[in-house]
């Protein structure tokens, strides 16, 4: 299912942003360009991190930004974004990101169960924090989807 996600479309490499605002907003462009999110989503995201802090940054140097169902998701997807030089949420540098939409609080948990595998691939963090190319984080992604 990540696999069917992630793609060519909805991965950025090398994005270069002053802010982890900015990173949101760069981060879920794919979505908003796909259709399944509304620009209102993004500022959801904001909204939340505002409120609540930077629990977002799941794991060292990776963010996990996601909203309510309600905020204008329109159909499950994801994105990642793989930064040129780190931003920071508070204390917290991020190097990467993932944007992710549900549509509702079940059908995505199989997603979940996969992503959760794959942050657990120390080499795929290893990619991930050290500018591994695009085609190789790719390649993880389809492994640990074929995996999990």
């Amino acid at each position: 299912m990540i696999k069917d996600l992630i793609t060519d479309e909805t991965y950025l490499d090398d994005v270069v942003c002053e802010t982890w605002e900015e990173l949101v907003d760069i981060g879920g462009g794919p979505l908003v360009k796909q259709g399944a999110v509304e620009p209102r989503f993004l500022q959801s995201i904001k909204d939340t991190v505002h409120e609540f802090g930077s629990y977002m940054v799941v794991v060292e140097d990776l963010a996990f930004f996601h909203g309510r169902p309600e905020a204008g998701v329109k159909k499950l997807s994801m994105s990642m974004a793989v930064l040129r030089e780190p931003v920071y949420l508070n204390d917290k540098r991020i190097k990467a990101a993932i944007v992710f939409a549900a549509v509702d609080s079940k059908s995505h948990l199989e997603l979940m169960r996969e992503l959760g595998a794959l942050l657990q691939d120390e080499e795929f963090l290893f990619l991930l924090r050290n500018h591994g190319r695009k085609s190789d984080i790719l390649k993880k992604i389809q492994e640990g989807a074929d995996i999990a």
